[in-house]
């Protein structure tokens, strides 16, 4: 064993080769999946690349297509074996191993790419096959939002699919959150280092995630801040670890676009919550819905149902399922002697008793044009079923 890899070895437990050189090649400045990529295939192998060394790598810079600031690092004589051992004990520090492409635990849509990450550091548990949505959206999200967030995370928890976000601030922490709530497994996927914290208010949610809820994971070696140029990368992995994507919430110039934009590029089902058009943090995740790139999700059965996974009871939508008519009827005996049509009962279903939604987003949601939902939602106040609250606001009675 050479001197860099005993070093490893002492940093991060017992490792191979292969790891410490694709911690300490992924740790070169303007380094990133596609140099990777082309280091493995020109050097047969970024083990290889390591023993050749810094002076070698460098005298192939143009066939590399080596960035300007990876040269100039490279032209230093770096000991890689060295940053290497550095990049495994910050990993393990923080309580993370190391993934690699051919490793048994690495997922396997990951491993199919065209350019896959060449590593990923792992808090926690991750399979390599595992039912995954993922459910993203704005960082400044509104609190409807982050309810359908929590209530799509949720969902999907008890049916046992893993729900993949970004771990950010808003509709990623949100699903995140309601995955836990619902007992089963979710991954955030950082846009920073495996040992940052961003943001810092989700250290306990992290840990949560890493510690039987899940995983955290990165591409990223540790210490990487986050920066705006990163964030593309995670969306690409977040949407490629998954059989679906989910954009709750999303302005015009949303990053959750750009995880929407990576989905259709790997044909990969994509979903938008509709939202009230006067919310610009809609506007995004409407104009998927409006150019046909996504299709409509009101709840997690819309998702499951298209993907053709079984939806536990309690989740399947009232209308489709057997009785749903004489439910309705039920209903309007409780409450009127006039029974509820079907556009009635699904605006009644998308009520919340706490937090009022806009009959502009109502409608969006039960596909309807707004004057008619205007008028359905009139009758249900009629009915005593619905209170409206100023600025057409709904609430369930």
């Amino acid at each position: 064993m050479s001197q860099g890899s005993q070093s490893a070895s002492d940093a991060a437990g017992p490792v191979g080769p292969e790891a410490v050189a694709a911690c300490a090649l992924s740790a070169l400045p303007g380094v990133g999946p596609s140099t990777l990529g082309r280091i493995a295939h020109v050097f047969a192998s970024l083990r290889q690349a390591l023993e050749e060394g810094p002076a070698e790598i460098l005298r192939r810079a143009d066939e590399l297509a080596l960035r300007t600031e990876t040269r100039e690092y490279l032209a230093e004589s770096p000991n890689l074996p060295e940053l290497g051992a550095w990049a495994l004990g910050a990993a393990r520090a923080a309580g993370a191993r190391v993934l690699l492409p051919n490793d048994k635990g690495f997922p396997t849509r990951l491993r199919n790419l065209p350019n896959p990450p060449q590593l990923l550091y792992v808090r926690g548990t991750l399979a390599a096959e595992a039912r995954r949505v993922a459910v993203v959206g704005a960082r400044a999200a509104d609190e409807v939002g982050l309810e359908l967030a929590r209530s799509f995370g949720d969902g999907f928890a008890r049916s046992g699919v893993e729900v993949v976000s970004g771990g950010a601030r808003g509709i990623d922490t949100a699903a995140h959150e309601g995955a836990l709530w619902g007992e089963g497994r979710s991954i955030a996927v950082l846009g920073c280092g495996i040992d940052v914290t961003y943001p810092s208010e989700n250290r306990e949610l992290f840990q949560r995630l890493a510690n039987g809820g899940g995983a955290v994971i990165s591409e990223f070696p540790p210490g990487t801040q986050p920066a705006p140029g990163n964030f593309p990368r995670r969306n690409r992995t977040v949407a490629c670890l998954c059989d679906a994507v989910v954009v709750v919430r999303a302005a015009l110039r949303s990053g959750a676009l750009i995880t929407a934009a990576h989905a259709a590029d790997r044909d990969i089902p994509l979903f938008a919550v509709p939202g009230d058009p006067g919310n610009r943090r809609a506007e995004g995740s409407n104009g998927l819905l409006r150019t046909g790139a996504a299709k409509v999700a009101t709840g997690p059965a819309d998702v499951l149902q298209a993907l053709q996974w079984r939806v536990p009871e309690g989740l399947a939508p009232e209308d489709d399922a057997p009785h749903a008519g004489v439910w309705a009827s039920n209903i309007a005996t409780e409450r009127t002697d006039e029974a509820l049509d079907a556009a009635g009962v699904k605006l009644w279903r998308l009520l919340d008793e706490r937090t009022p939604a806009h009959v502009d987003d109502l409608a969006l949601r039960a596909q309807l044009p707004a004057r008619e939902a205007l008028g359905k939602l009139a009758e249900l106040e009629l009915k005593g079923m619905a209170l409206q609250r100023p600025g057409k606001y709904f609430l369930r009675r």
